[in-house]
């Protein structure tokens, strides 16, 4: 099924404990997620981005570019790049104008395709634009901002703490797995 490193389980069951909600005014439909960390893939042209629900643990996991997820994880470090790149182009010509990332939200799209919607703010104005989630949330990573998930994406794609412990280990309990390093 998901072929999971031991060390990204660890990270993805030691992190699950976080504390966070939806945004105001969200109606409930979109829940705070974080950043776990962006994997390349060995098989693959590919890079796994992961987020992680920050209530419940639930992680999402979204494969992205080699590219992208060279990028995302360089900003997760807060590497600066060899030389600028479109991102870079993208936080620089938002802060030019006088606005700054509100939040981004990772939406459901069509034959299961993920989108994300960035929402930007300039001053009393507020503009939504559509991007790919890896984009997306290198804004959001650079600037600091709030990155949510819908509920319907999170129940179709996303992976509970029981899924990835079945996942590394089947047949054994969640608490059998984890051992006293896991807090619940």
């Amino acid at each position: 099924m998901h072929a999971w490193s031991g060390s990204l389980l660890a990270s993805l069951l030691a992190g699950a404990a976080s504390l966070g909600g939806a945004p105001p005014g969200s109606g409930g439909d979109l829940v705070e997620v974080e950043v776990a960390g962006v994997l390349p893939l060995e098989m693959d042209s590919g890079s796994l981005l992961v987020l992680r629900e920050k209530v419940t643990g639930t992680v999402l996991p979204i494969f992205v570019g080699r590219t992208e997820g060279a990028a995302l994880g360089r900003r997760l470090r807060r590497g600066a790049p060899d030389r600028p790149g479109a991102a870079e182009l993208l936080d620089h010509a938002i802060a030019a104008l006088g606005g700054r990332v509100a939040r981004v939200a990772v939406e459901g799209g069509q034959a299961a395709l993920l989108h994300a919607r960035v929402t930007l703010q300039q001053g009393a104005r507020r503009l939504e634009l559509e991007a790919r989630p890896s984009d997306a949330i290198a804004l959001a990573v650079a600037s600091g901002a709030p990155v949510y998930a819908t509920r319907r994406v999170i129940s179709e794609v996303g992976l509970t703490r029981e899924e990835l412990a079945r996942e590394h280990h089947p047949g054994a309990t969640l608490a059998e797995q984890a051992g006293p390093k896991l807090a619940f």
